[in-house]
């Protein structure tokens, strides 16, 4: 039979693969949704707003009840919790707020369990080998992402929108099965305060939440606006609150004393930057590959599938070099090989060669391949065993938050710069049809990109070289 540490990835597996397919599948129901519920686009665009909102605000606070109360039990739960609302919003769901309500019930289980899977390779696995179990896990969630679209475009050829949520429930259950017969019964490490900080968890909502409102809206409201600055100052108020509570509480939500740890707060700096490059690109691709270059949506889809089905090769081998060589150097490696993908962009153009485009994306698959694994790694060898459930709960808040800036810094540039050059393009005499205008602020959004980029290789290369010990506890 198995080792439990490799056993171990059937249940974050699953967990994993069907959560990423329950995110990219939605997208393509949307349209037909909002048909037949009479909602319109801006208004069903909820739904995959909310399953962002719920775990960047609670990814953290379940981090660490799992640490309090053990991972076997929150496991369980978050595929209960899961399956039944992938089950209960097809039936029970009649308008737009029974359809935010399931849909956010469904975002909770998620949170639940997504909040821990990097926790639990963590602790199954020892120090040199945490890099390795870091990437297989990163397999999984390549593996949701790349077959999300195709499984919900087939499910929706042959059947209801429902069928997309339908199909999630039983794998939901058979996660409960297989995590009551595989999964150990782990209590708290010796030591843990076995308290939970609910008011600092309540400011960290608040912070985090009113941010994540701030950052998904901001195209919408204006970054003048009465309602994107008061979300920031509700936002930074609640932060200045939370940071003073976890200061003074003996069990806190979050140990502030750990960003006082180089390869624990540049590390994270990095994931952060990088995520949002990648979804900077994730956002803005498809739009160059259907509006300019004329694909179809289905082509568009499997040229867009070169970046997760490339990470999923590449993942275990960044998990590799980083148990042996340290997390630096593998982090610092593929974030150059992003970069070069991200000039390739900077100069996308009407007649450019699809192969190159390709090309451009993998290199991105490769890149985020080889550093995800390596800065999580990094992150979680500065982070005490008894307290991996927080730092995986951090890792996952930082990716969502990433990610909606990602979105959010995209879109905003597009329409900041396209106006920009349309302006001067009048000014001018010039003109302003076809798709320069276009193409000039999609390059700005991708020389931003490489910015953010920089910052994120910058942070990995400033961290100690005698704090990056392979397969080390700092």
């Amino acid at each position: 039979m198995p080792e439990y540490k490799w056993r171990i990835f059937a249940v974050t597996g699953l967990a994993s693969i069907s959560s990423a397919i329950a995110i990219s599948s939605i997208n393509l129901a949307l349209p037909i949704m909002s048909e037949e519920f009479g909602i319109s686009m801006s208004a069903i665009s909820w739904l995959p707003l909310i399953f962002s909102l719920v775990p960047c605000c609670t990814m953290l606070i379940f981090g660490r009840l799992a640490d309090i109360y053990g991972y076997k039990r929150q496991f369980i739960g978050g595929f209960l919790v899961f399956g039944l609302a992938s089950l209960l919003l097809p039936l029970l769901a009649k308008g737009l707020p029974s359809l935010i309500f399931f849909r956010g019930l469904q975002s909770l289980g998620y949170s639940m369990m997504i909040s821990i899977t990097q926790a639990m390779c963590n602790r199954a696995f020892p120090a040199n080998e945490r890099g390795k179990a870091l990437g297989v896990n990163s397999i999984f969630v390549s593996v949701g992402l790349s077959a999300g679209p195709s499984v919900g475009g087939m499910l929706l050829s042959h059947f209801s929108w429902r069928s997309i949520f339908y199909f999630n429930a039983p794998f939901s259950f058979i996660g409960i099965l297989m995590a009551v017969l595989i999964l150990r019964k782990e209590g708290p490490d010796p030591g843990v305060e076995r308290r939970m900080d609910w008011i600092g968890s309540l400011f960290f909502t608040i912070f985090i939440g009113f941010l994540a409102v701030a950052i998904n809206f901001s195209a919408e409201w204006g970054f003048v606006s009465a309602l994107f600055l008061g979300s920031l100052l509700a936002s930074l108020a609640a932060f200045v609150v939370f940071v003073w509570i976890e200061s003074r509480t003996k069990a806190p939500l979050m140990r502030l004393a750990l960003y006082k740890v180089p390869v624990f707060s540049l590390s994270n700096g990095a994931s952060v930057s990088s995520y949002i490059l990648q979804q900077m690109t994730n956002f803005l691709m498809p739009f160059f590959l259907i509006n300019i270059l004329l694909l179809s949506r289905s082509d568009a889809g499997l040229v867009m599938l070169a970046t997760p089905l490339t990470m999923m090769f590449f993942s275990p081998f960044g998990g590799r070099l980083a148990d042996r060589y340290g997390s630096r150097s593998p982090a610092m490696v593929g974030l150059l090989i992003i970069s070069l993908g991200s000039i390739t962009m900077c100069f996308l153009s009407e007649t450019i060669a699809l192969p190159l485009i390709v090309a451009a994306l993998l290199l991105h698959g490769v890149g985020i391949g080889l550093s995800v694994s390596a800065i999580n790694s990094a992150i979680f060898s500065a982070v005490p065993r008894e307290h991996s459930g927080m730092a995986s709960g951090m890792v996952a808040t930082l990716r969502n938050l990433g990610q909606s800036l990602g979105v959010a810094f995209g879109g905003a540039i597009m329409a900041i710069r396209q106006n920009t050059y349309h302006a001067a393009a009048l000014a001018e005499g010039a003109d302003t049809s076809g798709n320069r205008i276009y193409l000039m602020a999609q390059r700005d959004a991708f020389c931003f990109g490489l910015v953010v980029l920089a910052a994120a290789f910058l942070c990995m290369y400033r961290i100690p070289k005698k704090a990056d010990e392979p397969g080390g506890e700092q």
